[in-house]
């Protein structure tokens, strides 16, 4: 008897558990299972056995792989997808938003910019925060912004009236730092400090702000406590106070659950080492229920990154399956709104504080502020010498990619860059001129569909051409072969984001046509590509045996629905690493599913607990 060879080739590569009596622990059969493989199969059923894919086939086949101890689910056609991977998301910073109240208070204080119409009211407000809250002589006082960048906020009193003599009259005894941002870190790089802090920065940094800056100066060419990125970064990761990573645990878990109730089995972020260390502590009690590949953000804002990347070597890809690096980060290259950096001329002015940033804030222009050495072309160099490699980059405008390309085309004549996937995110602005330099680069790109929805801003202040062809222009990307992937950069609802980035549809207005992307390629975006990304498309990404257990079942057919629906999609249960994490609440009673460890809620129940 001769077997026809494509049949062979289905046993061995789909269901090749047939031929080594494996039995599965969960089936699920009768589904629609998109396992976005390269070839894009499209079939009946998925096995899984221990945190891996054992087999993908026909829902017959698979069923004979169960035995008595087989949890099998007729899905009764429903979508089957691998689990989702977010690859640009700050989902440790959300949760200290959203569930602030469950985690002790830092020693922070914000200045109520609300209710400031002078230069004395922030005085007054600072002095009396020192007085009542009995801060002791020689104690760093944080201060953070509420309200000062809202449109009408008094943006010019920070910007052209306060300076460090002013904040000294009021804090003799203390150093203190404010940040423009509500959160305890310094809002695109930009804080300001007094005489008593600046003085101590200078004593213990001061080759270094002399080379690489940044600070401001007034009319008579002295500091006026205003500084940027490198040194507030500097001050930011190693001055400020922190979060235990004890007290991060609980915050983390909430957070953790609303990603997994959209189907997210992997998120992507750049994150601190306290971070780190709470996510380990979950790993090490099972109870991380995301795989978290990150950038590792210590090692930028540091004095000698020379001797510290030198010492440690390349850090890029260590780690376990549920928590590893996949970068080493320098965070921004740039400002966010008004302050991306670009090359194009605005046409009406860019948010509250857009005249201060009339072309962004373009860190790696070495003349930018007054810096003599250009710190970020430094590190980047660094970081190639070492084998390493730059992702989970905030890169907003368009200036900031043409100086990124341009590093990086210097850099990769002494280290080849083409296979080390480094990672320009966010696609707000980009100049579809530079993609064919970058193509050449191998360089990645992560778009965020929210930047499409900032397309009207964009309109007004530079104009429509720029709107409709530099906005996150996925398609154009694609057809230069650049490899492009999903972000949120936010927490938002995932199937909302894709349905924009689908239909581009804002508004009533569809912004860059000639841009929008079909589903399969959307698919790809937050699935077998992303796995790219995070450096772990051996292991996931797709459903294909051996590939770990990572999938979504959703409440609809997400190929077939108008693009329009898009944003409707449920995920009903979610998997990772063979373990059921989430379930929606009509899914478990159907099913009469309710596993230890999973939550069993609806994104908007677990939205609405905050």
């Amino acid at each position: 008897m001769r077997l026809h060879v494509g049949f062979l080739t289905y046993l061995t590569v789909f269901v090749p558990s047939l031929c080594f009596g494996q039995k599965a622990d969960l089936i699920l059969y009768n589904a629609k299972v998109v396992t976005v493989d390269s070839n894009f199969t499209i079939t009946e059923a998925v096995a899984t056995r221990d945190n891996k894919i054992l087999a993908v086939g026909k829902s017959e086949e698979l069923l004979r792989l169960a035995d008595e101890a087989t949890q099998k689910i007729d899905l009764k056609g429903k979508t089957v997808i691998p689990g989702v991977i977010e690859t640009h998301s700050h989902f440790h910073s959300y949760g200290r938003s959203h569930y602030k109240n469950s985690m002790p208070k830092l020693p922070e204080y914000p200045i109520q910019w609300g209710r400031v119409k002078t230069k004395a009211d922030v005085l007054g407000q600072i002095a009396e925060t020192i007085k009542q809250n009995n801060i002791k002589p020689g104690e760093l006082i944080f201060f953070t912004s509420p309200g000062l960048l809202e449109e009408n906020g008094p943006v010019e009193i920070f910007y052209e009236q306060l300076n460090m003599k002013d904040l000294d009259m009021v804090t003799p005894k203390n150093p203190i730092v404010i940040s423009i941002g509500s959160g305890l870190r310094m809002f695109n790089g930009v804080g300001m400090v007094n005489g008593q802090f600046w003085d101590f920065l200078w004593t213990r940094y001061g080759d270094f702000i002399k080379r690489y800056g940044r600070y401001w100066k007034d009319r008579n060419g002295n500091p006026n406590g205003i500084i940027e990125p490198p040194i507030s970064l500097l001050v930011e990761h190693q001055m400020l106070p922190r979060s235990k990573a004890v007290d991060l645990i609980p915050m983390l878990k909430k957070e953790m659950q609303e990603w997994s109730a959209m189907g997210v089995t992997a998120m992507s972020s750049r994150m601190g080492s306290q971070d780190v260390e709470a996510l380990n502590a979950l790993e090490k009690n099972h109870e991380l229920k995301i795989r978290i590949p990150y950038g590792l953000s210590d090692f930028f804002a540091v004095d000698d990154p020379e001797a510290a990347l030198t010492r440690l070597g390349n850090l890029v890809g260590l780690g376990s399956s549920k928590l590893w690096i996949n970068s080493i980060t320098p965070i921004i290259v740039d400002g966010a709104g008004p302050r991306m950096a670009t090359d194009q001329k605005r046409i009406n002015e860019y948010g509250p504080d857009g005249k201060w940033f009339p072309i962004g804030q373009p860190y790696l222009d070495p003349e930018y502020r007054g810096a003599t050495g250009n710190y970020y072309k430094e590190w980047f160099a660094t970081v190639a010498r070492n084998g390493g490699r730059v992702a989970n980059m905030h890169t907003a405008g368009d200036r900031a990619v043409r100086r990124m390309v341009e590093t990086l085309e210097e850099i990769n004549r002494e280290f080849p860059l083409k296979d080390k996937r480094w990672a320009l995110d966010h696609c707000t602005m980009v100049n579809p001129e530079h993609l064919d330099r970058a193509a050449k680069l191998g360089i990645f790109f992560s778009c965020g569909a929210m930047f499409i929805a900032r397309a009207p801003d964009i309109e007004k202040v530079y104009g429509e051409r720029v709107a409709h062809t530099f906005v996150v222009p996925v398609k154009t990307m694609l057809s230069k072969g650049l490899k492009v992937v999903y972000q949120t950069d936010a927490h938002r609802y995932i199937w909302g984001d894709l349905e924009v980035l689908i239909t581009r549809n804002v508004g009533g207005k569809v912004w860059g046509p000639q841009e929008r992307v079909d589903k399969v390629t959307a698919l790809k975006m937050i699935t077998s590509w992303a796995a790219e990304y995070v450096l772990r498309e051996k292991e996931l990404g797709s459903l294909e045996p051996g590939k770990l257990a990572d999938i979504a079942v959703l409440d609809r057919d997400y190929l077939s629905i108008p693009d329009d629906q898009v944003s409707e999609v449920q995920a009903l249960m979610t998997i990772c690493d063979g373990e059921i994490v989430h379930l929606h609440p009509q899914f478990s009673q159907e099913y009469n599913l309710s596993p230890d460890g999973a939550t069993i809620a609806t994104f908007k129940d677990l939205y609405a607990r905050r």
